[in-house]
């Protein structure tokens, strides 16, 4: 069908794109596939809140695969919904998390699991997955993925990064705390007011204890004679609570 040859188009050029380092080219794809994504997760398990887990998922390990340069070159969507097959058939087994049902749809080749169970991570919101993820260093999606995902230790991962396998730890360490706070800036809204503006841009790692010092103290005292920033602070600190233990631990 035309539509399907458009389309075919349309994400070959998108996923040229994102493996040449384009995060918008991320966000189109995930605009593009997203809603049939989910329709098609409805046949597999019964809450809306589950389907965007599925689909946040799949969105985090297909598209990492593709920045690493592996992945599907045209016709994205079938890998997507691959993928989210074998998630909710793994979390059926293991985790008991979502209510298995229906059949998989029709799709074309498959990509194979990747395994990851730490990148499970930021799945209350899709586009929140996706744009923490993105806003990492590439160092830190690099070791991220090899060590939660691929599940290789720190001596494994650490040539690959030119650093030692003690350095490859401390940087796993350092980059799965900067998804957490990635995570939580992502939902802090932008702001008019200059005077603002600091205590919005750190407002994540600051809440994580990412603020050294007398830059904590400052935002801290902004906060105290700020009622819109300390809303947007209070609200953040309940979504860093209810983070899943292997996430804010």
């Amino acid at each position: 069908m035309r539509e399907d040859a458009e389309r075919d188009a349309a994400d070959a050029a998108l996923l040229d794109a994102l493996r040449a380092g384009d995060i918008a080219a991320g966000e189109a794809l995930f605009r593009r596939h997203a809603e049939p994504l989910r329709r098609i997760a409805a046949g597999w398990v019964a809450e809306p809140a589950e389907r965007d887990d599925l689909v946040a998922e799949a969105f985090v390990r297909v598209l990492s695969v593709i920045r690493s340069g592996g992945g599907p070159r045209e016709n994205l969507r079938p890998y997507l919904a691959v993928t989210m097959r074998n998630l909710v058939v793994k979390w059926s087994h293991h985790h008991k998390r979502v209510e298995l049902y229906g059949t998989t749809p029709a799709t074309e080749e498959a990509i194979g699991t990747v395994g990851a169970e730490e990148l499970l991570i930021l799945r209350s919101n899709a586009r929140l997955a996706w744009t923490a993820y993105c806003a990492l260093p590439g160092r830190w999606r690099t070791v991220l993925w090899r060590t939660e995902a691929e599940g290789d230790s720190p001596r494994v991962v650490a040539p690959l990064l030119g650093v030692s396998p003690n350095g490859a730890s401390v940087l796993a360490l350092r980059a799965r705390e900067g998804l957490r706070q990635a995570f939580l800036q992502a939902q802090v809204p932008e702001t008019g007011t200059p005077c603002c503006q600091e205590a919005r841009r750190r407002m994540g790692a600051w809440l994580r204890g990412g603020v050294p010092g007398r830059r904590a103290d400052l935002i801290a005292g902004h906060l105290a004679g700020c009622e819109p920033c300390r809303t947007v602070a209070t609200r953040l600190d309940e979504v860093n609570r209810e983070m899943p233990r292997s996430v804010s631990a």
